[in-house]
């Protein structure tokens, strides 16, 4: 095959539609068929409905279709009605297929190696037009981990960016409601199908993230979700994103994966910097040490985004504090109560001195976010 009608780039092939469309949809459930062998199918068959027609006659594999693949396509009574129902099981969970050369389909990650043909995605906000920013971090994070997610992520969406982010507990659900209670978009990219059986916690979320931004999955809707999808959903999040900011990450942590794929596909690397005696740091630490943008503070981010070619913009101090409404050591104090804690508790579950914590638990208790009660216990105002 002529190596030079393989070098196309995605913009040169027209959105697929109807049956185009679910013909993708079918290939892309197909084991081993990844872009480029699409690409491939399409070059060599002209359209990859006109590829599982041959399929389907007979005809001989080509040596770039795995023999499984090739037997699915030739087996398959009607590929499109197969695509068409998987099209259908997505809009009755009120998603849609994106395919790669559609205009909703995320630049970036269109340009990046090997990009997902198909994506699945779920709620009102439109992938396209936004400068995507990745604030990843650990699961197990610590309340100043969260805080700062949060507060950052306010920062991110004030500046006209959008966050994306994973949907795992600690950092990531943290910046995704820091970007939600800021009034911006935030899109959740999942390990699994957007059918696959989620648990509590993350439906939950998948349908808070879903009302103004939206969740995206690269798999097929009842994917299961495996320790092999999730390298996958990282790569997602890094190539959609103008940059990568890793908020707390242990050592071993999966966030790390994530700023590996950004590093790889040529996209700056942020860190905040962390306590050097906390495991749940290392990660961040390491990244730092080894040429990672350490994150000293919310406007000098923003600056080092925007002379980098981010289309953000830097707001004004009234902007500032409008978005982020608390100070981040506010923030992670805040985070640190719960109902009816005790002053030692939230104290032991923080780095800072206890001058300081009782500062900013009587600023929380001043703007009505928290109350206090007998014996220095505090409680979130709505427990």
């Amino acid at each position: 095959m002529d190596e030079e009608k393989l070098d196309i780039t995605w913009d040169d092939v027209p959105e697929p539609r109807d049956a185009e469309l679910a013909s993708w949809v079918f290939w892309h459930m197909c084991p081993g068929i990844g872009p480029r062998s699409l690409r491939r199918l399409l070059t060599e068959f002209g359209s990859a409905r006109l590829a599982a027609h041959a399929a389907a006659r007979g005809a001989r594999r080509p040596a770039f279709v795995s023999c499984e693949a090739w037997r699915l396509a030739s087996s398959a009574p009607d590929a499109v009605s197969v695509g068409q129902g998987e099209i259908e099981l997505a809009s009755r969970c009120g998603a849609r297929v994106v395919a790669l050369p559609s205009r909703e389909y995320p630049s970036l990650l269109r340009r990046i190696y090997d990009p997902p043909a198909v994506l699945y995605v779920m709620g009102k906000a439109t992938l396209a037009d936004v400068p995507w920013i990745a604030v990843v971090g650990s699961r197990s994070a610590t309340s100043y981990g969260t805080g700062a997610a949060r507060y950052l992520s306010r920062q991110l969406v004030a500046a006209g960016a959008g966050v994306v982010s994973g949907m795992a507990r600690g950092v990531d659900s943290a910046a995704h409601r820091g970007a939600m209670e800021a009034g911006g978009v935030t899109a959740g990219v999942i390990g699994a199908g957007l059918a696959y059986q989620m648990t509590a916690r993350l439906a939950c979320l998948v349908r808070e993230v879903a009302q103004t931004g939206c969740v995206v999955s690269p798999f097929n809707m009842t994917y299961p979700a495996s320790r092999g999808t999730f390298p996958a959903r990282n790569r997602v999040i890094s190539g959609m994103a103008h940059a990568c900011l890793v908020v707390e990450a242990g050592a071993r942590s999966g966030a790390l994966v994530t700023s590996a794929f950004a590093e790889e596909q040529n996209r700056d690397v942020f860190a905040v910097p962390g306590d050097i005696n906390r495991p749940t740091s290392a990660g961040t630490n390491a990244l730092i040490y080894d040429g990672a943008r350490p994150v000293i503070g919310a406007r000098t981010f923003l600056e080092e985004l925007a002379a980098a070619g981010v289309p953000v913009k830097l707001p004004s101090r009234r902007e500032a504090e409008q978005a982020h409404g608390l100070r981040p050591v506010d923030a992670a104090v805040l985070e640190a109560v719960q109902c009816d804690t005790s002053f030692e508790d939230i104290h032991r579950s923080l780095s800072m001195p206890a001058r300081d914590v009782l500062t900013s638990l009587s600023r929380l208790e001043v703007q009505g976010l928290i109350v206090r009660g007998a014996g220095l216990r505090y409680s979130r105002k709505h427990c």
